[in-house]
């Protein structure tokens, strides 16, 4: 039975990936990019039915598959015809397997194509799944903190919750949490004004340190509950940072960081800057796998180089987690218990990312200049 098409999805997220990537092929992945405004009217509608009729092609002229072309491609020919189809706005990706049709927005797609094969084409989303898209961001001053929330690419303030000063002259009044009273005067910083609190030895450096030290404390500690968990994101000046990174015993910070006061900036300034350093959050956490697989001691536990050898092993279940070098196709015949279509060179990178995460596995796209073009994939075994 030919599911019916619903309207289209908002973005591919990681539950969404998984659940493509579970899916049995024949495969069809048809990518349509961002429609700007201005473009010739009706030429976006015109480019989906190209890519569809390619797709009939690709199928027609295997033996194996030309039976299935219709109920692949009768669902996502319906969707060339619909307002959808032809609207402007983001790119959208189409996911057609048996009994099985899924539409996602996907802004940011270069270029139409469309692949048919035994695995969804779903390494050129993997970067943006995985990059996150749901998160707090704090603007770290002495004079002003500043809570936001980004999600899907927007920006929007968040006021701070009660028990979190937005100042290091509003924090005087603020009860430091326990795990922060150590190393303190006798004085204390728990209340009255802060000015008040001498130091006695300390220079005035040290005495700044000390009540911003107090201030991002109390505020790691308040700002808790509101998180729940979620990523945050810190932007401020170095030292800024790099204080609330030692006070703060909040797990789920991110690597990156925005680098400088964001006081004067527009929330959609600050959403680009939360977006680019998001991304290089990803690109650190891929780097930082591949430096554990380069040092790996038991080098029984990882793999590279023979794409096949490193597809049998995902498809197996034993990667845990997965390098691949960017822009890297390599064509081969598909391993023999994977292949649906019968093409006879498909593209391995591709089938091994999504073996990989098919199987629970973690996958990185890292940049050419990273890792080498005749060894694009770098593999750590569970076992």
């Amino acid at each position: 039975m030919i599911p019916t098409l619903g309207t289209v999805r908002q973005g591919i997220d990681v539950a969404a990936l998984k659940e493509l990537a579970a899916r049995k092929g024949p495969c069809v992945t048809i990518f349509i990019p961002d429609h700007h405004p201005g473009a010739q009217a009706g030429s976006r509608r015109a480019l989906v039915r190209d890519m569809i009729h390619r797709a009939e092609a690709l199928l027609q002229h295997n033996k194996a598959l030309k039976a299935h072309a219709g109920d692949l491609l009768t669902p996502s020919a319906e969707f060339a015809e619909s307002e959808a189809a032809a609207s402007g706005g983001p790119g959208f990706a189409i996911f057609a397997a048996p009994r099985h049709c899924d539409i996602f927005q996907a802004p940011g797609i270069e270029g139409a194509s469309v692949t048919v094969a035994s695995h969804f084409a779903l390494l050129p989303v993997v970067e943006r799944v995985y990059t996150p898209q749901d998160f707090y961001v704090l603007g770290l001053s002495t004079k002003h903190l500043r809570l936001f929330r980004y999600r899907g690419g927007v920006c929007e303030d968040v006021p701070l919750p009660p028990q979190v000063p937005e100042s290091v002259e509003a924090a005087g009044g603020f009860k430091a949490p326990d795990h922060d009273l150590e190393n303190r005067s006798t004085a204390g910083v728990s209340t009255g004004s802060m000015k008040a609190v001498h130091f006695g030895t300390l220079s005035d450096r040290e005495a700044a340190n000390e009540y911003m030290r107090h201030f991002f404390g109390i505020a790691a500690h308040g700002l808790k509950e509101t998180l729940k968990g979620a990523p945050l994101l810190l932007a401020g000046v170095h030292e800024e940072i790099t204080m609330y990174r030692r006070v703060s015993r909040y797990a789920h910070i991110l690597e990156s960081e925005i680098a400088g006061n964001i006081e004067s900036l527009t929330l959609q300034e600050i959403g680009r800057a939360a977006a680019d350093a998001a991304r290089e959050h990803y690109r650190k956490a891929g780097k930082k796998a591949l430096a554990e697989f380069r040092e790996m001691p038991d080098r029984a536990r990882t793999l590279g180089g023979d794409p096949h050898q490193v597809l049998r092993a995902a498809a197996a279940g034993r990667v845990h987690t997965l390098c691949v070098r960017e822009m890297s196709g390599v064509n081969g015949h598909m391993e023999r218990e994977l292949d649906t279509t019968h093409f006879g060179n498909e593209d391995l990178l591709n089938a091994v990312a999504v073996e990989t995460i098919r199987h629970g596995g973690e996958v990185f796209t890292l940049a050419p200049g990273e890792m080498a073009a005749s060894n694009p994939l770098a593999a750590i075994l569970r076992y």
